[in-house]
């Protein structure tokens, strides 16, 4: 199996990660759907950093304390702030809206980092990046359903998960401008399983064997998700890759129509499809100022 894995050219190999990384990140939140709802989301977060802390560990050991070497520790802080907080709001979210509705907003994160780039790192955003942003949170607008005058707070919740992934995102930019990648995780992982192990501890019950089972599943499958991502990105550039990540929208609807008996509303598909469409066409944008910038790009 190896072997026929290994045959196949990188980019078909990175679509087969994606394909895992839509898998693993929809099986990780469909798994924190089926906990009991006394079941804290905090006792959740600290399982999944606990993984994120159990695969730092091997690379801690073999560098040593070259590892902790940093001159940028409130910025280390900040990332992992960001990094909580968007794993916290994330599961909440997941686990009080329709998991299709759910997958469709998260693509909505895109738009949030181009627009921190552009204050934070100077970046440039043109009148169609803007014009591309307003138009995907239309789809936002679209699938929340206004006229129904109910305020969804697990929605708004998802987009402050998104906030705090697009910030994650733009610390790490900073940080890599002078830190190691081994660096990095090593901070945030360590760091991430001692707050949240501290927020956990005033909420925590024994969990049974069910909600134990599920508990692991879901810090299982979320680290699966995270090495998926990086293994694709690692054999595919993420011009290619990006768009694939409407998978995880794809497979989100027949799980939640089948696993939660979860009705597809006409509001969802209009506005993920408008996401979509504006999520592709942003990252049409970004490709052609990559090409027009390096002239190499251009080359097939």
């Amino acid at each position: 199996m190896r072997n026929i894995f290994s045959s196949l050219s990188h980019h078909r190999q990175s679509v087969l990660w994606m394909l895992l990384w839509s898998l693993s990140i929809t099986t990780a939140v469909s798994f924190a759907k089926k906990l009991d709802s006394e079941t804290s989301g905090f006792i959740l977060v600290f399982l999944r950093c606990s993984f994120g802390f159990m695969f730092t560990l091997p690379f801690v050991f073999s560098s040593g304390l070259q590892t902790f070497k940093t001159k940028r520790h409130s910025l280390h802080l900040l990332r992992v702030f960001f990094y909580c907080t968007a794993l916290s709001c994330t599961y909440y979210a997941y686990r009080h809206l329709p998991i299709a509705e759910a997958s469709a907003i998260g693509l909505t994160e895109p738009f949030l980092t181009t627009l921190m780039a552009a204050f934070v790192l100077k970046d440039k955003v043109t009148l169609a990046k803007w014009l591309t942003i307003i138009g995907g949170y239309m789809g936002v607008l679209i699938i929340a359903n206004p006229m129904n005058f109910i305020v969804n707070h697990a929605l708004l919740v998802l987009l402050v998960a998104n906030f705090s992934a697009s910030s994650v995102l733009i610390c790490t930019k900073l940080l890599t401008k002078t830190e190691s990648t081994i660096t990095i995780l090593t901070y945030t992982n360590i760091v991430s399983v001692i707050i949240a192990g501290l927020v956990a501890i005033p909420y925590w019950s024994a969990p049974n064997n069910r909600e134990l089972a599920i508990l692991v599943c879901v810090g299982f499958f979320g680290i699966m998700s995270q090495l998926s991502y990086v293994r694709a990105l690692k054999l595919g550039n993420p011009s290619f890759l990006s768009p694939l990540e409407y998978m995880r929208f794809v497979i989100a609807i027949p799980v939640g129509y089948f696993v939660f008996k979860e009705a597809l509303t006409l509001h969802t598909i209009l506005g993920g499809g408008v996401i979509v469409l504006a999520t592709y066409w942003l990252n049409h944008l970004e490709n052609r100022e990559s090409s027009d910038q390096d002239p190499l790009l251009n080359r097939s």
